[in-house]
């Protein structure tokens, strides 16, 4: 018979206050910052933050860039690559700053003001605006006639889903890591979450220039199942939670059950950049 723990001290260290401790060791204190803009149409002008001689990148959400307006005398430089934007500020540059207007092929606009950076904006080192229609593009609209063979191919590691999907393969099919991202142990086995129902300790963690991810090792310490809760995990900046078993095993008794490993889960965490 399983006999369910009684009422003891509860301790649970500060996930949020572990991540950031470890953030402060991993990254260097740097004037430039990756952003994503979330923006909606009649939002107005999207900020971005320059220096001058200094690059910084505008990308747009599964969009190729068309075209572009800008006053030939703006105090910026700019060179289209495609796929996005790179802008340097000039020393003519003004507190007004300076306004273009993008547009992409599938006929998208986005209005943009430049700006000098300062130390309440920072320079932006890369920007992604999203709009949720990046996804899907204006020729998913329209049905096609008859049945239309499609492709469905799977999200970069630059997005949140492709990020997720990128760490189930490392953590548990045995991949050796993610592109554009830096993986580290360096806190492998430090604790982030200890209340006498649930032990999570930090796997690895990816350290990429807009997206971070974290891999725990949750396990069970009842002696009897229990769900885990997303939002024990979630943290400043978080994009999405995900786990191998959402449900947990109640800690095993025997070998059957220790070898079955029920009881344990891999938790997958994702945030913006720090």
């Amino acid at each position: 018979m399983r006999v369910s723990t009684g009422v003891s001290v509860m301790r649970r260290t500060s996930l949020t206050r572990v991540i950031a401790a470890a953030i402060a060791v991993l990254c260097a204190v740097s004037p430039a910052f990756a952003r994503d803009v979330q923006y909606q149409e009649g939002d107005g002008e999207i900020e971005v933050f320059v220096n001058v001689g200094e690059p910084t990148e505008i990308s747009f959400e599964g969009g190729q860039i068309k075209d572009g307006f800008h006053n030939s005398n703006a105090p910026i430089a700019i060179q289209n690559k495609g796929s996005a934007l790179i802008i340097f500020g000039k020393q003519n540059m003004t507190a007004d700053g300076a306004a273009l207007i993008v547009r992409l092929n599938d006929g998208r606009s986005y209005p943009i003001r430049v700006m000098v950076a300062n130390e309440k904006n920072p320079r932006d080192a890369q920007i992604i605006i999203e709009d949720g229609k990046g996804a899907f593009g204006v020729e998913e609209e329209q049905a096609p006639e008859g049945y239309t063979e499609r492709s469905y191919d799977y999200a970069p590691a630059s997005k949140v889903s492709g990020l997720m999907r990128e760490m189930v393969l490392v953590a548990e099919f045995g991949k050796k890591g993610i592109p554009g991202y830096t993986m580290s142990d360096k806190y492998k086995g430090q604790t982030v979450v200890s209340d006498g129902s649930i032990l999570a300790k930090i796997d690895r963690m990816f350290i990429g220039p807009n997206l971070w991810g974290y891999v725990l090792d949750t396990t069970n310490l009842l002696d009897q199942s229990q769900k885990l809760n997303p939002a024990t995990f979630r943290i400043d900046g978080t994009r999405a939670v995900s786990s191998s078993s959402w449900e947990l095993a109640a800690r095993p008794l025997n070998v059957e059950e220790q070898i079955s490993n029920k009881h344990n889960a891999k938790v997958y965490i994702v945030t913006r950049s720090r």
